[in-house]
C-alpha cells in the first residue's frame, strides 16, 4: 500500500504534510514523513496548533529546526487552522510554487466534487471543530442517504471512528456532542444548498479504519455516489438486488 502512495504522490506538483506542533511526533507522523522523504515530489511542512503552544518562539522554532534536519522540505509554515493564523502565507507560497495551468472550470465554479462530498466534509470539519483531542484524526464521515427536494434535503451521516471510547466522546453525555456536532454541520450545509435541510448522524465504530485500504478507497465520493445509487435501485427492484 505505501508504494501505491508514493506513486501517487509522485504525479502530484506539491505534498501538504501537516503536523500537530503541540505534541510529540507520533508513529503516524512518521510514516507520512517516510513517504515524503521517498516521493521526489516537493514538500510543504505545516505545523498546526501553533496556538497551542505556550512559549511560541521558545517552543517553535527548536521545533522547526528538527523537521528541517529531517527532510528537505521547500516550505516550512507554523499555522494555526482554528484561529487562522498563517493561512495567507500559505497561500502565497502555494500561488508562487505550483505551476500555471489550463482553465478546467467556469470562474463561478468553486469545486468539481458533488455536494455529498461537500456536505460530508462540512460535518467532518465540524468534528474537528467540537473536538480538538485525538479523535479527529481518527474519524471519518460517510454519506449513507442523501435525498434532495426542492425545500428540504434529508441527509443521513455516518461518523465513523476507530475506538469506543472516541464513540463515547463523539456521542458526549445524553447526546449533547453529537447534537452539538449536527447543528453546526447542518447550518452549515443549509447555506451551500440554499435550502433547509434534515441531518441525521450516527456514530459507528470501524477498528482500524485507516489502514484499511478497501474502506479508504471506499471513502471516494464516486465509490459512495455508486453505492447510494445501487441501494436506491435495490430498493425500488427488491427482487433484483444483489
Amino acid at each position: 500500500m505505501m508504494g501505491d502512495v508514493r506513486e501517487a504522490l509522485d504525479g502530484c506538483d506539491l505534498v501538504l504534510t501537516i503536523v500537530d506542533a503541540a505534541k510529540k511526533t507520533e508513529p503516524a507522523d512518521q510514516f507520512l514523513l517516510d513517504l515524503v522523504k521517498r516521493t521526489k515530489t516537493p514538500a510543504f511542512l505545516l505545523l498546526n496548533k501553533i496556538d497551542v503552544l505556550r512559549t511560541e518562539k521558545r517552543q517553535l522554532l527548536p521545533l522547526i529546526e528538527q523537521y528541517a534536519r529531517l527532510h528537505d522540505f521547500r516550505e516550512i509554515i507554523p499555522i494555526s487552522a482554528r484561529r487562522r493564523e498563517g493561512l495567507e502565507l500559505l497561500l502565497e507560497k502555494l500561488i508562487a510554487t505550483l505551476p500555471q495551468g489550463p482553465r478546467y472550470f467556469p470562474d463561478d465554479q468553486i469545486t468539481d466534487q458533488p455536494v455529498r462530498f461537500m456536505a460530508a466534509e462540512l460535518i467532518r470539519e465540524q468534528v474537528l471543530l467540537a473536538t480538538r483531542e485525538e479523535v479527529p484524526h481518527s474519524t471519518t464521515v460517510l454519506v449513507e442517504q442523501f435525498q434532495e427536494g426542492t425545500r428540504l434535503t434529508r441527509i443521513a451521516a455516518a461518523i465513523c471512528c476507530e475506538r469506543d471510547s472516541q464513540k463515547g466522546i463523539l456521542i458526549g453525555q445524553q447526546g449533547q456532542m453529537l447534537k452539538k456536532i449536527g447543528t453546526a454541520a447542518r447550518s452549515e450545509i443549509e447555506r451551500m444548498l440554499g435550502m433547509k435541510v434534515f441531518l441525521e448522524l450516527f456514530v459507528k465504530v470501524k477498528p482500524n479504519w485507516r489502514e484499511s485500504r478497501a474502506f479508504v478507497e471506499g471513502m471516494d465520493w464516486r465509490k459512495q455516489l455508486e453505492y447510494l445509487v445501487t441501494a436506491k435501485v435495490n430498493q425500488k427492484n427488491p427482487g433484483k438486488a444483489g
